[in-house]
């Protein structure tokens, strides 16, 4: 992505603060480990950070994010929400709907939210969001938010890159049978972005988990959880509680809070 992009996403931004200012890459390790340098250092709220490329993308659980060139977005986006250090992971829900109501706007007919950050079409990954947090005593001093969308993948690209995991996986231009302006989609999820955090400081966590439980995909199908080092088990998916965790009701009627884990649909 040159930087002629990044002046291109200057003159579509419709942002107060998030985005204002942009550091371009042509290559990063991780645009989250990169912003997460600049915050320390005391970089403003709003400030992001995008790369064409990154050489170690990161996902949930210490997993990669693969990201090759010249196909995607690879966004982070550096936020001081002045809220205790146990709320910051709303940003994660937050930050889901902001990618959903992006790509509904950008064509994309039925997104879906998967538990807790992915963005699905027909069950195939198409976005993620990681957010990595600072704590400062109980509050936190910044949430980093990272997201990436594969937006201009073929089938060719995908299959190339993803090796084994390529058939769950989805691109933008895949599904709307025709290549994305970038730039305008960084802009206009930058948007979607800052309403979206303005709506959790105004309206607060029920709005935020009521409005991510109306785009979730999971809301009473059968799953399969698998809790890394501990256990796997199945159950029907009931909603989320008031910390974001995920809620699983057991055959034996038993209701199983998920903290953290792998959900497959069954």
């Amino acid at each position: 992505m040159p930087s002629s992009i990044i002046r291109k996403i200057n003159g579509l931004l419709k942002t107060e603060h998030l985005g204002k200012v942009i550091h371009y890459f042509d290559e990063v390790e991780s645009t989250n480990t990169t912003l997460f340098e600049l915050a320390l250092k005391g970089a403003s709220e709003g400030t992001s950070v995008i790369a064409d490329a990154q050489t170690q993308g990161k996902g949930r659980l210490g997993r990669t994010w693969v990201s090759p060139g010249g196909h995607n977005l690879y966004l982070s986006v550096l936020l001081r929400p002045g809220v205790g250090a146990s709320e910051s992971t709303l940003l994660t829900l937050v930050s889901s709907i902001a990618v959903y109501e992006c790509l509904k706007k950008t064509g994309i007919q039925y997104p879906a939210i998967k538990w807790p950050n992915d963005i699905l079409i027909d069950k195939k990954k198409i976005a993620g969001v990681l957010t990595e947090m600072e704590p400062k005593g109980d509050r936190a001093d910044f949430v980093v938010v990272g997201i990436g969308v594969n937006v201009n993948m073929s089938r060719a690209v995908i299959n190339r890159e993803m090796g084994d995991f390529a058939r769950h996986v989805t691109s933008v231009s895949e599904n709307l049978g025709k290549e994305v302006d970038r730039a305008k989609l960084a802009a206009d999820l930058l948007r979607e972005l800052e309403e979206w955090y303005n709506t959790m400081k105004m309206r607060g966590k029920p709005a935020i988990l009521k409005e991510w439980t109306q785009r979730w995909g999971g809301l009473n199908e059968k799953v399969r959880v698998s809790i890394e080092g501990l256990e796997v088990f199945e159950g029907i998916a009931q909603g989320i509680d008031e910390n974001g965790h995920l809620l699983i009701k057991r055959e034996n009627g038993e209701i199983t809070e998920v903290i953290s884990g792998d959900i497959s649909f069954i």
